[in-house]
Order: structure tokens, then C-alpha cells, then sequence
């Protein structure tokens, strides 16, 4: 099959303003990755009774499951106005890394790799995760993933 899908360059921008002792105080910065062929966007109820997982990394696409090595960005928002929502991204080997989203905030990853010691073992490696999961603290919460791949 030949795509009628031609390669684009994502830009991702994040700025700061704040006015603080009538001074502005204001921050934008940029990334641009190229050669984005493949976006997944979805809005995923968490329930806060389990945790249920949200994105699979693999060797080929499939239900859920993008190409690990082919991750070039991922955001994670928590669209709840009130409630955080704990994220775990995991290996096969069991290392997991936790992020907390608070109430409307967001987490970013550039890649599908991670790293965790549990007693503060030098580093020694990145491993490619197998997937991220969500739980939500105290009542369910829905939150926005947005990949894309090469």
C-alpha cells in the first residue's frame, strides 16, 4: 500500500508569563520534531479504584500500542479541576517510574525510555518501557494523551 501520509514536523510549545512586582517575568520555549507520521489523541476516563493501562510500547503497532523506538513525544494532561491522577510508566523488567499530575497540569516525555533505582543505585542504563498506566486519587478523572511517532 503506498500513504498518501507525508511526514510533517510537530512543534510543541510551552511558555510561562507572569507579572510579578509589576515586572514581567515571561518564558516561551520551542521544540520541533520532524517526520511525525503517526498521532494518537484520545480523552481516558481513570478510575481511582485501579489502575488501568492507558498506552502500550511494542515492536508493531497494535490496539493501544505504538512503536517504542518510533515515540518522539508524549504529553499527558490531567483535565480534572480538582483531583490528581498518579502515572506509571513501566518496564518488563518491573522498574516503574511515578509521576503525580496535579488538577489540570501536565507531563511530557521525549522517548519510551526510563531509568528507576529503588535504593539509589548508580545509574547504569535506559530501558524502553513496556507501557504507562494511570490510577486516580480520589475519584476518577479524565486525562488527555497525546503520542506521536515517526
Amino acid at each position: 500500500m503506498a500513504t498518501t501520509v507525508s511526514p510533517q514536523t510537530l512543534t510543541v510549545t510551552v511558555s510561562e508569563t507572569i507579572n510579578l512586582n509589576g515586572q514581567p517575568i515571561d518564558s516561551e520555549n520551542k521544540l520541533t520534531v520532524a517526520s511525525i507520521t503517526s498521532i494518537d489523541k484520545r480523552i481516558v476516563t481513570i478510575p481511582f479504584a485501579a489502575q488501568v493501562t492507558v498506552l502500550n510500547f511494542g515492536s508493531v503497532v497494535a490496539a493501544g500500542t505504538v512503536i517504542a523506538a518510533n515515540v518522539k513525544y508524549i504529553r499527558i494532561t490531567n483535565k480534572d479541576s480538582v483531583n490528581f491522577v498518579r502515572v506509571r510508566v513501566t518496564d518488563v523488567s518491573g522498574e516503574t517510574y511515578d509521576q503525580r499530575i496535579d488538577a489540570g497540569k501536565t507531563c511530557m516525555f521525549g522517548n519510551a525510555l526510563l531509568s528507576a533505582s529503588a535504593n539509589g543505585a548508580a545509574f547504569s542504563a535506559f530501558a524502553t518501557a513496556d507501557n504507562i498506566s494511570a490510577q486516580a486519587d480520589t475519584a476518577p478523572v479524565d486525562i488527555e494523551i497525546f503520542s506521536a511517532s515517526i
